[in-house]
């Protein structure tokens, strides 16, 4: 087969113009891609957030176990130079030793001036160099004395300035210690709150997804039903913002119009079907109105001048009932093939039923079939539009006639559910009955067990369609053997409003 570029619908086709879809057209705009890209986006940057830190983290780290090798050199070689001094108070030996350890910090302080500020600051740092040349100052005075009482005099200052400068340092390292070793706790402690933090995003996310796409997805399958159960109300906007799937809210708006008027469609079809079942009926019934008024207006003409007065105006009244009685057979059969949009009106439920029976009741004789209505008193109004309501039960006992053979029995109940508040019509036969295999099929467009030659298959899936609209269910019961029992429950509203609403 040959395929048309024409065959293909565009993707791009616009229908936010059409009126149902303007409501949903009106709203602001996110993309669901606009959303998942934030999504992603939160990921990122908590990802680059904790790996940023992370990195910052071990720098500091890294400085500060640069500055406990560097101070852990400097302590030694400060401690070193005051156990030589110690060694020459005692024995006047190894001052050359302590000031030269004392050079050798001097050169780790120098080397490492700019790490050592980084950390310590300069304040402190020049703090630290201070102690360490008023410590260096005290050694060479303390060389150059040249008797115990001049030692003696050295001997406190240098002792203090030695003190001094070991504690300052010791504090000092201990105080990087203690920091260092709670950077490491922080550290090891990050990677569990990212993993926290990290879940709950996640689930955010899911939560978040998951409302946005599979709500979603849910609610239109909802939509999928419902138009398949033949309510053809356009969707309305649900959210507050519009994105991709508004395309496709539009789409299904533009399919529910074309469903509706592709129904309509057939339910004129199966109207006409209808009606040329009827017209045979009709035909037989306008016969014997037609062949009275016929003799009568005869008789009158032959033998006019030979009637009385009083005979001429029987005879002419008979012809006038006659005529009345041919115009109204019509007039039934042209207000049950009226076309018009669906009117929700204010209806007597027992009056639709009766005027159905009525266009109905020359086939019911031609088949022999026996036909009861029993309507109760007192019924609740409902609303909904006449005609099609009357095609609904043509429909249901048209059915009943095809299936029952000569003296069959048809009968009709109409009455008052008061524990839901519908009003109930149910039409039963006593005929073969629906096998129980094909009960779920029954409602299916073109699915009949008729002939060809007698059903379409369009007869229930319509008349559902028709109930539904207006808020109603039809349903049946049906035993082999023990006939079949159709039943139209209708909601019994005082305003078109409540039905509308449904």
């Amino acid at each position: 087969m040959d395929l048309h570029i024409t065959d293909i619908e565009d993707p791009d086709i616009n229908y936010s113009n059409e009126p149902a879809n303007i409501p949903l057209h009106r709203r602001p705009s996110i993309s669901i891609r606009a959303k998942i890209a934030i999504s992603f986006s939160l990921f990122f940057i908590l990802s680059f957030t904790v790996t940023g830190w992370s990195y910052w983290i071990l720098t500091r780290l890294e400085n500060k176990i640069e500055f406990l090798e560097i101070a852990d050199n400097y302590m030694v070689e400060i401690q070193q130079a005051r156990r030589f001094e110690k060694n020459y108070l005692l024995y006047s030996t190894d001052l050359e030793d302590a000031l030269g350890h004392l050079k050798t910090a001097d050169e780790i302080l120098t080397q490492n001036s700019e790490k050592i500020e980084t950390i310590l600051g300069r304040d402190h740092f020049a703090t630290m160099v201070s102690y360490m040349t008023k410590y260096h100052g005290q050694l060479v005075l303390l060389g150059r004395a040249e008797n115990d009482a001049e030692k003696e005099l050295v001997v406190p200052k240098l002792r203090q300035f030695g003190s001094q400068m070991v504690s300052f340092a010791g504090e000092f390292v201990e105080k990087e210690q203690n920091s260092a070793t709670r950077m490491f706790l922080l550290a090891k402690r990050v990677p569990l709150y990212f993993m926290g933090a990290l879940f709950v995003l996640m689930v955010f996310v899911f939560t978040f997804l998951t409302r946005q796409l599979l709500l979603t997805l849910n609610r239109f399958m909802d939509y999928t039903i419902r138009i398949g159960e033949g309510d053809f109300s356009p969707i309305t906007p649900a959210r507050k913002y519009r994105d991709e799937f508004t395309k496709l809210a539009e789409a299904f708006n533009h399919m529910i119009k074309e469903l509706d008027h592709k129904h309509n469609v057939l339910l004129e079809s199966h109207k006409l079907r209808a009606i040329g079942t009827l017209v045979a009926g009709v035909a037989h019934e306008l016969n014997n109105p037609l062949n009275n008024t016929l003799l009568t207006a005869s008789m009158l003409t032959e033998d006019f001048h030979t009637l009385s007065d009083d005979e001429k105006i029987e005879m002419v009244n008979d012809v006038i009932g006659e005529t009345e009685r041919a115009q109204r057979v019509v007039k039934n059969l042209l207000d049950f093939a009226r076309e018009g949009e669906t009117e929700m009106t204010p209806l007597e439920i027992d009056k639709i039923v009766e005027d159905s029976t009525r266009l109905v009741v020359n086939q019911v004789k031609f088949a022999k079939v026996d036909l009861k209505l029993d309507c109760e008193t007192n019924l609740p109004k409902i609303h909904g539009d006449e005609q099609k309501l009357k095609q609904v039960f043509v429909n249901l006992i048209l059915n009943a006639v095809d299936v029952l053979p000569p003296g069959g029995e048809i009968r009709i109940h109409v009455k008052k559910d008061k524990s839901r508040g519908y009003v109930l019509v149910t039409v039963t036969d006593n005929g073969p009955g629906i096998p129980e295999h094909i009960q779920g099929r029954i409602f299916e467009p073109f699915f009949t067990t008729k002939s060809q030659a007698k059903g379409t298959g369009l007869g229930l899936s319509v008349s559902r369609g028709i109930i539904k609209k207006i808020g109603g269910y039809i349903h049946l019961t049906s035993s082999p053997g023990q006939g079949t029992t159709f039943t139209v429950s209708l909601p019994a509203t005082e305003s078109p409003s409540e039905i509308m609403s449904k």
